[in-house]
């Protein structure tokens, strides 16, 4: 419950650093700490929906920029989005795989691959969109201020249709560049 308030009051923090005046200044930030913190933030949830994680980090990665809780939260979101799109098949089925990796020597991409039904083709600009929502409980705000945190950090998140069924969100951020 303690780590649990801790997180909770870093995300009150993090969303009045997003909508209002910086409390805190972007720091350097490892995209690898970000990946396995949010896989061991949500670790009973995966086990709880019998989903195995395939995790490939990429060593020696140069730090982003960045607000830390910001980022973080938008790995922890479409993570928990990918388990539950993956509710709707076969449990030998569910896989998520979170990668990280260079991306022309001037970013780093961080990607969150499920196996669930995938998206729609002709959807996948429209789930950035505020209130779009395909969930029956969902508000249509996790994938629209996701894209806005990531577009505020100077990168792109973006969607695609993983082969033969899934769906692959991809975040690039600007590496930092040494001075």
């Amino acid at each position: 419950m303690n780590a649990a308030s801790h997180r909770i009051s870093g995300m009150l923090d993090d969303i009045s650093n997003l909508f209002g005046e910086a409390r805190r200044d972007p720091g350097p930030v490892d995209v690898n700490d970000l990946a396995l913190e949010a896989l061991r933030t949500l670790d009973k949830q995966l086990k709880d929906h019998k989903v195995a994680s395939r995790v490939e980090l990429t060593s020696s990665l140069p730090p982003v920029m960045g607000h830390r809780g910001q980022l973080q939260e938008v790995i922890v979101n479409l993570i928990q989005n990918a388990i539950e799109a993956m509710g709707t098949v076969d449990g030998d089925r569910r896989e998520l795989k979170v990668k990280t990796e260079c991306c022309g020597g001037e970013a780093i991409r961080v990607t969150v691959a499920d196996t669930g039904p995938g998206i729609d083709p002709k959807k996948s600009d429209e789930i950035f969109k505020v209130y779009f929502t395909t969930k029956s409980h969902g508000m249509g705000l996790g994938l629209a201020i996701c894209r806005m945190i990531i577009e505020r950090h100077g990168g792109q998140l973006g969607v695609f249709q993983a082969s033969p069924h899934g769906a692959v969100f991809q975040m690039t951020l600007p590496q930092l560049r040494p001075v």
